[in-house]
């Protein structure tokens, strides 16, 4: 299961249990679930859960939603898993079937914990900003840790070119470790170096990028990123930083860009990404660590030198 590390957080009541990417066995099944699930299925869960049915987002949900299903995310009532309410260290965590996905045979929990919030995320992103693209387009993931490595897996295995953008090394070297070698980036790009645009417009032939997802909260990262985009490209914003956005107007306009946020993923868009993740041998770079060692987990996220996502396993 996957670690929420604490940042700038939430304002989590001392005692919550914490970790919000959870993966598992379905070990009992509530009577209003419907006959999808059975005990022994494995499973892996998105971080919300109980919607009211009755909140405008709620409302709206049911009304736009093809399956006419809840999307707990939006739901002004929902519980989130690890941040405000418990989360999955522990033996057992209830979870909602609006947000549960089943897991490939292929995929370890390891490997479907950081999937869960981590992949979930940046291919939520990702099917948003390349929604009217082709293949053979090029797209950008700036920020080479356990989002933007996910990100770049998926964006190859969606047919794009891709890019890879890290100021630290070892993002950029992160962007050239894959399972799947075939999924390798076609450029790693160093976003501090003075020729970092010059390689990027010589390798799109001028036009720049036709989307770019943006794995950083990072203010310079996201406003140079904007620049990099052709004309009619599509931005996908992840990072929350604690300052407002601050954008150049005059590039939006005069080559109509569109700057696009994402809230994770819907339960279908979750199950599209486990297709994916199935049909590429997409992985994470995992840290895995056992349930004694958690106290220590902080200095080792924090590290420069970390790659990939951290994934704490509670048993065998």
């Amino acid at each position: 299961m996957m670690l929420y590390t604490p940042g700038d957080s939430s304002g989590n009541a001392l005692g919550m249990i914490a970790s919000h990417e959870p993966a598992g066995i379905v070990v009992r099944v509530g009577k209003d679930c419907g006959q999808n699930w059975k005990v022994g299925d494995r499973v892996g869960a998105l971080n919300y859960k109980n919607s009211c049915g009755k909140c405008s987002g709620c409302r709206l949900s049911l009304r736009t939603s093809k399956k006419q299903s809840l999307d707990p995310r939006f739901c002004e009532k929902r519980q989130t898993a690890g941040f405000h309410h418990d989360g999955a260290f522990a033996e057992y965590l209830a979870i909602d079937p609006e947000t549960t996905v089943s897991l490939p045979p292929s995929l370890s929990f390891e490997q479907a914990a950081p999937l869960m919030c981590a992949g979930a995320t940046v291919w939520g992103s990702l099917e948003k900003a390349t929604r009217e693209l082709e293949a053979g387009d090029t797209v950008a993931i700036v920020g080479i840790g356990g989002l933007g490595h996910l990100g770049l897996q998926f964006a190859t295995a969606m047919g794009f070119r891709t890019i890879a953008v890290d100021s630290r090394p070892a993002g950029r070297q992160l962007a050239t470790e894959m399972f799947n070698e075939s999924l390798r980036p076609a450029l790693v790009v160093d976003s501090v170096s003075e020729h970092a645009t010059s390689q990027i417009m010589d390798f799109t032939n001028g036009e720049g990028v036709a989307a770019v997802v943006v794995c950083t909260d990072s203010l310079a990262a996201n406003s140079w990123a904007l620049t990099l985009l052709r004309i009619g490209g599509v931005m996908g914003v992840l990072g929350l930083p604690a300052e407002n956005w601050r954008f150049d107007s005059s590039v939006i306009v005069f080559k109509e860009l569109t700057i696009r946020g994402s809230y994770v993923a819907s339960r279908e868009s979750t199950e599209r990404m486990m297709e994916a993740v199935e049909r590429a041998s997409i992985r994470s770079h995992i840290t895995l660590m056992s349930f004694d060692e958690i106290p220590g987990i902080v200095a080792v996220y924090q590290d420069s030198g970390f790659k990939g996502r951290l994934v704490v396993r509670l048993a065998e």
